[in-house]
């Protein structure tokens, strides 16, 4: 009996077809006199395990003690993500031994004195050591094989454009990742200063002939086919309508949160639709709003919690870590000012967007945190409930989101 002459080999670390194609254009973007470049891609579809790949291969390239690969976020879930994601990328595909820096919240490190690896780095903190030490981003500029900036639309704020342009000082690859290239729905002056930051040059998906990348992902089953489902409330609490570019402010929120009709309505839909979906995601108005549903579903002996940005870092993990288990108990969390990036639960099948919200990047952010599909491990369908004015281009169509900021991508200057 013949051998076999043929043997086929599993990656341990794969990319599926168009994530391939999406790296692939990236390392050439990144290799181009600029080397700037957006990667836009829905949420779900996997932009941090197509960054973790380029992180290892940027820093296969730059074999010196000192070499950092530096990725920048905004919240702890995000840091989190990306340094488990980097850990998990660099076992398959590196060349070397190398460190996982990880900088957020109550952890310390010694930014001038780390090993050649990978720094995950919160912005508000990297922000506040930078400001008592003056000459740290530069430093840390000479040791930058490549800046990753997640959530790439926050890049130019006021508080985080510094740090970007510092640390790029020294010219090292600049990639961004986003969902949504843009701040705000109407083309704002932000919104242009976003694609100067990186030279106009965005990637994403070839949508092999579907009408748009987020088409092709449904129907190849990579993401969810979502339903919009607008929920009509009529509110009595008057809330201040938001400057143009501006969001409602924390005190109309907690007003509409404080409003015991809304707050029962909104339990009311999620227990409806926890008995419907496996897991099911609630962004509420207010904390306030959250803790009262979560103890309304509670007493109906429901599988809820509720995490809000007081909620302690162990317990955050622990209700988070449930939520994303195996369990077959359906399960709710309420939240408010969290979980809108990210967090990464496949069995997600239904959102509850139940604050209001005149940012189309929010909006969008929350839509897709029920929108993974089949083929990652998460649903063929998702239902998306809005307590919300959904007038604003894009509130009813995840497609209509993804390609709301293209003239600025094809524009070459400030308007």
């Amino acid at each position: 009996m013949s051998e076999a002459q043929t043997e086929t080999v599993n990656p341990r670390y794969p990319l599926y077809p168009y994530q391939r194609q999406v790296l692939a254009d990236i390392l050439d973007a990144l290799a181009s006199p600029e080397r700037r470049v957006v990667a836009h891609l829905p949420t779900g579809a996997g932009k941090t395990r197509i960054a973790s790949h380029t992180a290892c291969q940027l820093l296969n390239r730059k074999d010196t003690d000192d070499s950092l690969v530096i990725w920048l976020a905004s919240t702890e879930e995000l840091c989190e993500q990306a340094a488990d994601e980097l850990a998990k990328a660099w076992t398959y595909l590196g060349l070397r031994d190398a460190a996982i820096h990880r900088y957020w919240g109550n952890r310390s490190l010694d930014l001038r004195r780390l090993p050649s690896g990978f720094l995950v780095a919160g912005l508000a903190k990297l922000r506040a050591v930078a400001f008592q030490d003056n000459t740290l981003l530069a430093h840390l500029a000479h040791c930058a094989a490549a800046v990753i900036f997640d959530e790439a639309h926050q890049a130019v704020a006021a508080t985080y454009s510094f740090i970007t342009e510092q640390l790029c000082s020294v010219r090292p690859p600049l990639l961004g990742l986003t969902a949504t290239p843009g701040r705000t729905a109407n083309l704002t002056d932000a919104d242009y200063r976003l694609a100067d930051m990186f030279d106009h040059k965005k990637v994403s998906i070839d949508p092999r002939g579907h009408d748009s990348p987020v088409t092709y992902l449904i129907q190849n089953r990579y993401l969810a086919d979502a339903r919009f489902v607008p929920i009509s409330f009529e509110s009595d609490t008057a809330i201040t309508e938001p400057h143009p570019g501006m969001d409602y402010s924390t005190d109309d929120l907690d007003d509409l949160g404080r409003n015991r009709e809304r707050t029962r309505r909104i339990a009311e839909l999620a227990e409806n639709a926890v008995r419907r979906h496996p897991r099911t995601i609630v962004f509420c108005p207010s904390v306030e709003s959250a803790l009262e549903c979560n103890e309304v579903l509670q007493a109906e002996g429901i599988a809820t919690n509720a995490v809000t940005a007081n909620t302690p870092g162990e317990d955050r993990r622990a209700i988070i870590d449930a939520f994303k288990s195996d369990s077959r108990e359906h399960m709710v969390i309420f939240n408010y000012g969290v979980l809108t990036a990210g967090f990464d639960a496949p069995r997600t099948r239904c959102v509850i967007i139940a604050r209001p919200t005149t940012s189309l990047v929010l909006y969008s952010q929350m839509a897709g945190r029920a929108m993974r599909g089949p083929r990652a491990s998460g649903n063929p369908r998702a239902e998306i409930l809005t307590v919300v004015d959904t007038n604003l281009p894009g509130f009813g169509s995840v497609t209509d989101a993804f390609t709301n900021w293209e003239e600025l991508w094809t524009t070459n200057s400030l308007p």
